[in-house]
């Protein structure tokens, strides 16, 4: 891959794309950052966790730089491992730019619907969101449905497919929801119904594509040509006109 070939620092090595590399050497800064600010009186994380109350009083930004923020050092430290492993893939699959959309735009979607149901609910528009491993949960959704029947070694000991890895995601979160938090857990949850949506070609952009009007055809058409009719092989295809 053109990665490995390319002397960026934030490729590792040629080992990721550098769009890979990148987000999790931005991840690792900002949460560091914010660990410090706060042990220095700073309310650094404060500022770019999600909170729907904070982002109806005018604080916007909320909605992207979420997903930028770790509060958990384990979290942080497994969470890069599982950006470098499926990152990879789907830089491949995708390219740079859907990739970095994806990464993004699926959270920040999943946050403004957790704001809209926030004014219904008080105790999530009071609630606080880091949304690493949100994004996380939509590059392993967004993985397993792009790779539907790959396998890999879930905790390096049980083989699953892409297929399964989509459903154990789903019903984890599903599972720690139930057992700690609901209101935890909503971002999580619509985020991953907007991943399966958007990875499995039913999200908005393919509800546009299909108003749009269909192309013209020409009237003529390709007919095949069998060995049987036709021995001496002059034709690759014959032109017919439609009854």
């Amino acid at each position: 891959m053109a990665y490995r070939r390319a002397g960026n620092p934030l490729a590792f090595g040629g080992r990721v794309p550098a769009v890979v590399g990148g987000l999790i050497v931005a991840t690792v800064l900002v949460s560091l950052v914010a660990a410090v600010g706060d042990q220095m009186n700073y309310r650094v994380r404060a500022l770019l966790l999600l909170q729907p109350a904070a982002v109806w009083e005018g604080e916007v930004w909320r909605l992207v730089t979420w997903v930028l923020v770790e509060e958990n050092p384990l979290n942080l430290l497994f969470g890069g491992l599982v950006l470098y492993w499926f990152g990879r893939d789907l830089v491949e699959a995708w390219g740079d730019r859907k990739f970095l959309a994806t990464w993004f735009g699926v959270p920040a979607a999943a946050a403004v619907l957790t704001c809209l149901l926030a004014l219904a609910w008080p105790r999530l528009a009071a609630s606080w969101s880091s949304g690493f491993w949100v994004a996380l949960d939509v590059l392993v959704i967004c993985w397993g449905l792009v790779h539907p029947f790959r396998q890999i070694l879930l905790y390096f000991a049980l083989p699953v497919s892409g297929k399964a890895l989509v459903a154990i995601t789903v019903g984890g979160t599903v599972l720690f929801a139930l057992f700690s938090s609901i209101t935890a857990f909503v971002p999580h949850l619509l985020a991953e119904g907007l991943a399966w949506l958007h990875a499995s070609g039913k999200g908005p952009g393919s509800w546009l594509r299909r108003l749009r009007l269909p192309r013209r055809r020409g009237r003529g058409r390709f007919e095949v040509i069998h060995a049987d009719r036709d021995p001496d092989r002059r034709w690759l295809n014959r032109s017919a006109v439609p009854r």
